[in-house]
């Protein structure tokens, strides 16, 4: 291929100054761009608006993303690039000189051109934009890529070429890219050097056909294998759970490998010979975590599980393959496990009535009474970002109160931690600020000890003692932190929250209820109208457009129940070796303790304590006196 200079395609402008000369008359402005080319690369019309974080950079999380506009934000902003069913419409090749030194850019120039040299040779159609140092180029595809050809033909050229990053196509929910148009980080935006009119062909017509792709993947093949031994090598090395996984704090999940197998359907990574037998094994899981046909079904329409949807795809009619296998293998299942029973843990929360002043065996009325008082002070008592993971760490222990019946909970650091979304490191440290505080909320009534976690009791400080024998009870139910809210930021579940509760009046309104900062109530409710949670605006108040299921389906989307399969299994894990530890040591502790007892028992005799007459009774030498 030629450079566009000397007669070549003029898809790229001059390289390695930071965006394109201001005189260069063919350069299409910003807003043309993107709006000629972002509806083009986005898998779907969504776009996630750039964080600032340490150091300059920016990150794209889930909690920033919105629909898409016509117009570019005045931000950097990223389109996402799969649909929900796992497909892409572009192939997005990100060259990246990550510390803008010469050399790197220089790497970036050479990478660059010989991708664009392979491309052209092959006959694909893309464009290519440039800013700051670093290239993207955008392949646009006649057919969509499934999620897994696009990952891995894109790693595979990621092992030619060194600066290139394959990390936008590395995940169907957080893969995206700065598109044409674009603010950049650094200041200008991203740019193209081709006219106008040769732009709108691009992007309405122009695309690069199948068989460049096949050919694209017989150049790489070298590169694909090592991309799949690698693959299968770390998926050997992750955790996996039992199909079914129950835990404080997350309900019944799948185990992670079943989960990987239903968002990303990379059969062979997982050792299957065949995608029906990844599947099989996907349905099973499914059956045993207590899914009916319309879950999962569900499921595969809306994008939870495009992988399982993938794994359908190749045959003729994917919804029949589907209901047939659904049909066969229900008899299977039922004749395998109807000896089986699911344990179930209740509490009877309709023994009392919960009206007037609760009595001491009220155990759920004193839950709601504490519960109303923290939602009182909470603000006040635990301000600003400091405040956030304690008020949710009470939270959990009242949930969990709830749930067993009792002031007095044993769950244990790492059941908190799945219930909160934080460390079992972070709940430790915090359980023991709580419980040293002077006049506390929660108080250490037993220490751990081998098996047993330690126990914490909800307790109404004696401050605020008079308050809560008038207070008046919060409705709803007792939530910790709610899955989604791992990926929004305990900001917006507070702020979510108080809409719930009936004070989304206004963002003051908000404010005031949450202690939280005029710059974090801002942020939340965009995040929460952004993904359609709430609706409303500052002049006529806020309210919840959303229900538990809309947030337990979005959760789902942001792969929330996966990562905490994965954790599950991790901590079971955890718990096996010290389980293991403490039964090969238990013999020993206890002849310690014997000998302990023993030594004890031989200096009180040494002491002659044990022979020593029992004391006068006082009372005796006084009647004596007295006679």
């Amino acid at each position: 291929m030629l450079p566009p200079e000397y007669g070549g395609r003029s898809a790229v402008g001059k390289y390695g100054e930071p965006g394109v000369s201001a005189h260069t008359p063919m350069t299409p402005s910003a807003d043309l761009c993107w709006s000629l080319t972002a509806p083009v690369i986005a898998g779907q019309p969504r776009m996630r608006v750039a964080m600032r974080q340490r150091g300059g950079r920016v990150s794209y999380p889930a909690r920033t993303e919105r629909d898409l506009t016509a117009t570019p934000p005045s931000q950097p902003a990223a389109v996402r690039l799969y649909s929900d069913d796992g497909y892409c419409r572009i192939l997005a090749l990100d060259f990246d000189a990550k510390d803008r030194t010469a050399e790197q850019i220089a790497d970036v120039a050479y990478d660059v051109f010989q991708a664009q040299a392979i491309l052209d040779q092959e006959g694909a159609w893309f464009l290519t934009d440039h800013a700051h140092g670093g290239t993207h180029i955008y392949v646009l595809l006649a057919q969509p890529l499934a999620f897994l050809e696009a990952r891995e033909l894109v790693e595979a050229m990621a092992q030619r070429w060194p600066t290139l990053d394959p990390s936008p196509h590395q995940s169907i929910r957080r893969g995206c890219i700065t598109v044409p148009g674009s603010a950049h980080r650094l200041g200008g935006h991203r740019e193209l050097t081709i006219s106008e009119r040769s732009l709108r062909e691009y992007t309405a017509a122009l695309r690069t056909p199948a068989r460049t792709i096949r050919h694209l993947r017989l150049s790489l093949r070298d590169e694909i294998l090592a991309v799949r031994s690698k693959r299968a090598a770390e998926t050997a090395q992750e955790p996996h759970s039992t199909p079914s996984v129950y835990e404080a704090g997350i309900g019944r999940v799948m185990g992670h490998k079943y989960l990987s197998l239903a968002h990303e359907g990379d059969w062979a990574a997982h050792g299957y010979t065949s995608p029906s037998e990844a599947r099989w094994a996907v349905l099973w899981s499914a059956m045993a975590t207590g899914h009916t046909r319309e879950d999962v079904a569900a499921r595969m329409c809306d994008g939870r599980w495009p992988g399982l949807w993938a794994l359908h795809a190749h045959r003729t009619d994917p919804w029949t393959t589907f209901a047939g296998d659904w049909k066969r293998m229900e008899p299977l299942f039922n004749a395998t496990n109807h000896d089986e029973q699911t344990p179930a843990r209740t509490s009877d929360t309709s023994a009392n009535s919960h009206r007037g002043d609760p009595t001491p065996t009220d155990t759920h009325g004193l839950t709601r009474t504490w519960r109303s008082l923290l939602h009182t002070v909470e603000a006040t008592e635990f301000p600003g970002a400091r405040g956030w993971a304690r008020r949710v760490l009470l939270r959990a222990l009242a949930k969990q109160a709830h749930e067993i019946g009792s002031t007095l909970t044993a769950t244990g650091v790492r059941g908190l931690s799945l219930a909160t979304g934080t460390s079992p490191e972070t709940v430790a440290a915090l359980l023991r600020e709580l419980a040293t505080q002077d006049d506390p909320w929660i108080t250490l009534t037993i220490r751990a000890r081998g098996r047993d976690a330690s126990a914490y009791e909800l307790r109404i400080p004696d401050r605020h003692r008079e308050r809560a024998t008038n207070l008046r009870w919060i409705k709803g139910k007792a939530h910790a932190l709610r899955p989604v809210f791992e990926q929004l930021g305990a900001p917006a579940a507070l702020v979510y929250e108080a809409i719930e509760q009936g004070h989304g009046s206004s963002p003051a309104t908000i404010q005031l209820r949450t202690g939280l900062s005029r710059t974090a109530v801002t942020e939340a409710l965009a995040s929460l109208d952004g993904w359609h949670l709430i609706a409303g605006d500052a002049e006529a108040g806020y309210q919840l457009t959303s229900t538990d299921a809309d947030l337990n389906h979005l959760a789902e989307r942001f792969g929330i129940i996966r990562a905490r399969a994965r954790r599950v299994a991790t901590y079971r894990e955890q718990r096996r070796r010290w389980w293991a530890y403490l039964d090969r040591h238990l013999y020993r502790l206890r002849e310690a303790d014997l000998a302990a007892d023993a030594q004890i028992l031989e200096l009180l005799d040494e002491m002659r304590l044990n022979d020593l007459p029992p004391p006068d009774n006082p009372a005796k030498h006084h009647q004596a006196g007295a006679a």
